[in-house]
């Protein structure tokens, strides 16, 4: 078990790095749009996001998650390479069709009508499609469990999405309209780069039937991410309709800090999670693994999670620039941090639900948390704005996590360690609170009490002895294995192989 959990987090290790490049790029971004383009832009830019966000939902009509569902179950590589053809060539052709027709949608929304609001749209809408044109070849690469080479790929994008930025933005002084042309000449020339990756993992024969029971398994799962996508931007949407663009702004740079935790930790462990959990889901014995895996995953959210809120406010300096007119964000990001816990969780529950093919119960539980999320945001943004959005994102989130989890237990049971992951939430949950009391004294002073606090965290929970003597010699094992910086490079060439 020890080892399956090693290689669990090694390929976590990996997915991480791929998403902090991410999220590094955005720390030289997210400045430069703050410099080069309005608070009222930013927020019609999260809004743009959201767009694509539901084409990336629509696309494939649920097929790729039935890719993921029966690549390891092919008996060959030649079948694995023609479910791969077939997968690719549909989610080309409903990921061209997706794009037109939000591409229309938007054209007709008063909302995204602005100065060369047509000719953004399209540009848009192209560099849409060119993303979505290699996000089955990185399903695959996951699939394949080569992380490191999905990581180069990744890298590559986010490397000339940086340069090109800085270059229409900076230099030539595009403007708003500089944001997506950067992003659709730097996903052309990424969808360039995978083509050989795609050429050598296809083998033409159309599996017709087959691809007719991943729709029929997936479409349930593509339902649920749509409802899912509701769930989380709806709020984005109504916060225009009662306050402004610039509240809308603000809230987005709130959510792209809190977002740190879904895309370091929580994407990248479910991923590398989800895929290895597809390879051993018929095997016995592995049901301990499952549960130490769900406690240790709680613990690096809990901690991420608290590093993210006690240094917020410098992250948010650090996103705009300095700007103080974005400062109001600062305190939406702590109950952001725990709506996305409660996220996190509820993505380790849907997966026994895909394994016992029980995909529509995942509709129907997103459906209510959709429900109840537009509701509450009716309800309680008019009052609370962005805070009261954060809150009721959270109460969805948790609302589908504890439905989730009925359902799961009535399939099978599995016995979570809920006494340590108890302490675990109750005790972030308490720390989380001390970002609303600490007091600011000095740049270096604060740094200094946060860091302090994040340890005592560590010493609080070795005293109240939520750890087991061999979880405690392996991190002692991994704290001589990686304290020195001169075995950094041969630690890493480690995790790779």
């Amino acid at each position: 078990m020890i080892n399956r959990l090693r290689g669990l987090f090694k390929q976590s290790f990996f997915y991480g790095i791929g998403n902090f490049l991410t999220k590094a790029s955005g720390l030289i971004l997210m400045p430069m749009y703050a410099l080069y383009i309005s608070k009222s832009e930013m927020g019609l830019l999260a809004l743009y996001e959201t767009a694509y966000l539901f084409l990336l939902m629509i696309s494939g009509w649920g097929a790729k998650g039935g890719f993921t569902r029966w690549y390891n179950e092919m008996k060959s590589k030649d079948e694995q390479k023609s479910l791969f053809f077939t997968t690719y060539f549909f989610n080309v052709f409903t990921s061209a069709l997706g794009a037109t027709i939000t591409a229309l949608i938007l054209l007709n929304l008063e909302i995204f009508n602005s100065i060369n609001s047509k000719k953004i749209i399209i540009i848009f809408s192209l560099s849409s499609l060119f993303k979505l044109l290699f996000d089955v070849p990185f399903i695959l690469l996951k699939l394949q469990q080569k992380a490191f080479k999905q990581t180069g790929y990744l890298a590559v994008n986010i490397i000339l999405t940086v340069l090109f930025t800085v270059y229409l933005l900076h230099y030539r002084k595009i403007g708003f309209q500089g944001v997506f042309l950067s992003q659709l000449l730097s996903n052309g020339l990424t969808w360039l780069i995978v083509l050989p990756l795609i050429s050598k993992n296809c083998k033409i024969k159309w599996q017709k039937k087959l691809l007719g029971e991943m729709i029929n398994y997936g479409y349930p799962l593509a339902i649920s991410n749509i409802l899912t996508l509701v769930l989380t931007v709806s709020d984005r949407y109504i916060l225009e309709a009662y306050y402004s663009l610039e509240v809308v702004g603000s809230f987005s740079v709130a959510i792209k800090v809190a977002n740190l935790l879904q895309v370091i930790v929580v994407t990248s462990f479910v991923t590398s999670y989800t895929f290895q959990y597809y390879k051993s889901m018929h095997e016995d014995g592995v049901s301990r693994y499952h549960l130490k895996t769900f406690t240790y995953f709680i613990l690096f959210m809990v901690v991420s999670g608290l590093g993210i809120v006690f240094f917020g406010k410098e992250i948010v300096y650090i996103l705009v620039a300095g700007k103080t007119e974005y400062f109001d964000a600062i305190t939406v990001i702590p109950i952001l941090i725990i709506g996305l816990l409660f996220s996190g969780v509820r993505q380790v529950f849907v997966l026994p639900l895909t394994k016992f093919k029980k995909t529509k119960i995942i509709s129907v539980v997103m459906i209510m948390a959709g429900v109840i999320n537009i509701g509450l945001n009716l309800i309680v943004i008019p009052k609370f704005g962005k805070e009261g959005a954060a809150f009721t994102t959270a109460i969805s989130q948790l609302f589908a996590a504890v439905w989730f989890f009925y359902k799961v237990n009535q399939l099978e049971k599995i016995n979570y360690e809920w006494k340590k992951i108890s302490v675990f939430l109750f005790t972030g949950i308490l720390y989380c609170l001390l970002f609303f009391i600490i007091p600011s004294i000095s740049l270096f002073i604060d740094i200094v009490i946060k860091i302090l606090l994040l340890l005592s965290y560590f010493v609080m929970l070795y005293y109240l002895n939520v750890f087991e003597e061999i979880e405690i010699q392996n991190a002692k094992q991994a704290w001589a294995k990686w304290r020195h910086i001169s075995m950094f490079r041969s630690n890493i060439n480690s995790l790779k192989k």
